[in-house]
């Protein structure tokens, strides 16, 4: 345990009672854990497999080695305990269980669909309707930290974005599942980051459309004209294109799972914490103020998973969208665009490619994907059908840990994936 560690420990205790000096500390704590990278990394928070375990679900690990040799861990759950033994069970009867695929957001991870529990999470729910069922992982995060000759400490390792978390992992990813289970398409599900990394790679490798039956995506990342996020608008000003910073601080790990994390979960984030508000805070502040959804049980479990860790590069990358107004590939400069791309600037992802049906669910207060960006997108792809959340303040993490998520997102997708299988019976 560092001094640092320790310090704060000493003036936690000592400010308990008293709410002023509590909630500043607890800012500066927050600080501390977005911006000072030397803190030890909490290695024991995998925790996909035994939550998965501890609600008496059957769990796999896999591991999937991609093209540029990342190694990432994939988790599947192959069976539900409600199903066992029912004779006339209701779910899709097939000899062969259809599969489904949840892909997480940017500093998120595989925990994402199963924080909620048994009865609410989206991955227990499949499971449950009969689907056999796998979560991703992009590299970089708490489970993907794998490289066959780059180690997690160099900066090598970190030199990319989501365009090839798209075109190297997610293909890897469904490559693997595919050939796991003997089926030649799947069911996709993503979030935020995920559905980047989807219109990423069914654009440019626009052969994958093949490889999925019902697509369905929740808060869509593609164009950021009308963002608003304000770290975004303040950040654009200095990262939103090529320069100098953006070239010291592209590459580097960001926002991993840390000590002083623990800390935080432990002492703000906890049931009978009075200070909980402030946990509350940093999701309403990324994602959208105001929201009466969230499960705030689910609290300790979030703090302590997330964030999960990214590349400073993938937040460059979308900086770049939010300042050139384009939905494109990473603009490294003139010079290095003239050698990656043979153009001056960035190609742009031909969505028209995308010949996918897309279900796109998207909110008024998500701060992430904007009303505006979502329906002009809409507009460029072949195939789409929106859902708007009929709440005005459902943000951007409601679409995984809202209190009735299940009525307003789960139910709906398993309903029209299970119609999608009875019609191709």
């Amino acid at each position: 345990m560092s001094p640092t560690h320790n310090r704060l420990q000493r003036l936690l205790a000592k400010y308990s009672n008293n709410t002023q000096n509590v909630s500043l500390l607890t800012f500066l704590t927050v600080l501390l854990v977005l911006f000072d990278m030397q803190f030890k990394r909490a290695e024991a928070l995998k925790v996909t497999a035994k939550m998965i375990s501890n609600h008496n679900y059957p769990v796999e690990e896999h591991t999937v080695h991609t093209p540029d040799d990342y190694i990432l861990t994939v988790y599947r759950i192959p069976d539900s305990p409600k199903l066992r033994g029912a004779a006339n069970s209701t779910a899709i009867a097939r000899t062969s269980k259809p599969v489904v695929f949840l892909q997480h957001g940017i500093l998120c991870a595989s925990d994402d669909w199963i924080l909620n529990g048994p009865d609410t999470s989206l991955a227990y729910m499949f499971a449950d309707s009969g689907y056999d069922v796998w979560l991703g992982n992009a590299r970089g995060n708490t489970y993907s930290r794998q490289h066959k000759h780059k180690h997690p400490d160099s900066s090598d390792f970190w030199n990319f974005s989501w365009h090839e978390i798209g075109v190297y992992d997610l293909a890897s990813m469904l490559d693997y599942v595919l050939v796991e289970t003997n089926d030649t398409a799947l069911h996709f599900v993503a979030h935020s980051q995920g559905t980047t990394t989807f219109f990423v790679l069914m654009s440019t490798l626009p052969w994958y459309n093949e490889k999925v039956k019902t697509v369905h995506l929740l808060a869509p990342i593609a164009f950021m004209r009308n963002h608003s996020f304000m770290l975004s608008k303040l950040g654009g000003l200095f990262l939103g294109y090529p320069s100098f910073l953006s070239w010291v601080l592209g590459g580097m790990e960001l926002l991993p799972i840390t000590s002083m994390q623990k800390l935080l979960c432990e002492y703000v984030c906890s049931a009978e914490s009075r200070f909980r508000f402030l946990c509350s805070g940093i999701l309403d502040f990324l994602g959208g103020w105001g929201t009466r959804h969230l499960n705030h049980t689910l609290l300790p479990h979030v703090c302590e998973t997330h964030p999960a860790g990214a590349s400073t590069t993938q937040i460059i990358h979308y900086l770049q969208l939010y300042t050139s107004g384009d939905f494109r590939q990473y603009d490294h400069g003139i010079e290095l665009n003239k050698k990656y791309y043979q153009q001056e600037t960035p190609p742009s992802y031909n969505v028209h490619e995308i010949s996918s049906c897309v279900n796109m669910y998207y909110s008024n207060n998500d701060y992430m994907s904007a009303v505006e960006d979502v329906e002009y997108l809409a507009t460029l792809l072949p195939c789409v059908e929106l859902y708007r959340i009929p709440y005005d303040d459902w943000n951007h993490y409601d679409f995984l840990w809202s209190i009735n998520v299940k009525e307003v997102i789960n139910d709906r997708i398993i309903d029209k994936i299970a119609r999608h299988e009875l019609q191709s019976l």
